[in-house]
């Protein structure tokens, strides 16, 4: 607990002052319960009510289990930006503790989430870009992609991550200059698929490899 404290401690607090529930144990029992396959708020409720026994080993829980109202209106409250910190802190220190290697080959790819839409606007369902390193088969970050555009989503997200170490794959979408300057400025190397439909670049690219000929492997 003083360890996701020590993580958590910068986030901050969106609710009123006289707030019921501590924060951390509000995010430590939704997390819990995302863990076991929790989707909703009212899961999370019914986990924390279903483990109070157990979470009592090491939460006060001085006003009992959150409701799944105070789950709800928590994570509506939350800053997305403080929270992504705050989680890639912990995702961070969860990687070390359990000596995870988070550098090697790193994949980004952007996915639409079927069923989530906004009221009359079925037609345009979030669209998220996910950075997952291979080795560790972990989730380093997870972005929406503004205005539905993957491209613009995943020069955002990676701007935010230190690519040391790391080699990023892609798919032939993110063939393009901006995602080559922004993976080395972030301290990585890429390397990305390309497809005939990027005209010069790719016969560029086939003129080199007719010129270097046939190579044995080793």
């Amino acid at each position: 607990m003083g360890k996701f404290r020590r993580v958590f401690r910068r986030l901050p607090d969106p609710r009123a002052a006289n707030a019921r529930h501590d924060l951390l144990e509000v995010l430590i029992i939704a997390m819990a319960a995302t863990l076991c396959g929790a989707e909703t708020c009212s899961d999370m409720a019914e986990f924390g009510q279903a483990k109070e026994g157990l979470l009592r080993l090491f939460l006060r829980l001085e006003h009992g289990i959150p409701s799944h109202d105070t789950f709800s209106r928590l994570f509506r409250l939350l800053r997305p930006q403080a929270f992504e910190v705050a989680f890639r802190r912990f995702m961070a220190a969860f990687a070390k503790a359990n000596r995870l290697k988070l550098t090697g080959v790193v994949a980004i790819d952007g996915k639409a989430l079927r069923g989530a839409f906004e009221r009359g606007q079925r037609n345009e369902p979030l669209h998220m870009v996910n950075v997952w390193a291979v080795e560790a088969r972990l989730c380093l970050a997870q972005h929406k992609a503004p205005g539905r555009n993957e491209t613009a989503g995943a020069l955002e997200v990676l701007s935010l991550l230190s690519l040391k170490g790391c080699i990023l794959t892609a798919d032939a979408l993110h063939c393009h200059r901006a995602m080559a300057a922004t993976v080395l400025e972030q301290g990585g190397d890429y390397v990305l698929a390309i497809k005939a439909n990027r005209g010069p670049l790719f016969k560029a690219v086939v003129g080199q490899f007719a010129r270097s000929g046939n190579r044995q492997s080793a």
